[in-house]
């Protein structure tokens, strides 16, 4: 989900990135452990395709936290990326069980493409909501009628300070009669 949500939007257009080139985005992949630290650089070309890839990812897994039914476009965008991925997968025997790494030909778009695969296949991805007042995609684990924003700090501080200004010109309104 951190490669869906590398977007800055305080809305829900999704225009801008959080990433000012390739080797950005490649820090913050290295650093939420989805590619492994030398890996270089997208160029250009390899950056759209990145982006074209994060905007069907989120737009299938926007409808299924909304309960929608995704778009063929997406859906099928979706699967080429993860079936190109799977072709040259390597496979990674580790105590927990079977992982799968980007063959030697694989590059960034494979080592996302089998993040998106194994993040479909997680049993708490019917915890997957959206927020409400972004677009950034999260996994709701706490107890109670649910999170409503992507955390604390980026949305619902916001919200909160919204409805409270809200509250207090109602008041007010009131007042003056």
């Amino acid at each position: 989900l951190i490669f869906v949500n590398t977007v800055t939007d305080d809305g829900k257009s999704r225009v801008h990135n959080s990433f000012a080139d390739g080797e950005d985005l490649v820090t913050t992949l290295v650093a939420a452990g989805l590619v492994p630290r030398g890996t270089a650089a997208p160029g250009k070309g390899q950056l759209a395709a990145l982006v074209a890839l994060r905007e069907a990812a989120y737009a299938v897994l926007s409808a299924m936290a909304g309960r929608r039914k995704p778009g063929r476009e997406e859906v099928l965008t979706l699967e080429a990326a993860i079936k190109t991925g799977l072709q040259d997968a390597s496979f990674v025997f580790q105590p927990g069980g079977l992982t799968l790494a980007p063959g030697p030909l694989g590059g960034i778009h494979d080592a996302i493409a089998l993040a998106l695969f194994d993040l479909m296949q997680r049993t708490d991805l019917v915890r997957l909501r959206e927020c409400k007042r972004c677009t950034h995609l999260f996994l709701d684990h706490g107890r109670g009628r649910g999170r409503r924003w992507c955390s604390m700090a980026r949305c619902g501080n916001r919200a909160k300070a919204e409805a409270f200004r809200t509250r207090q010109r109602a008041t007010a309104g009131q007042d003056v009669r």
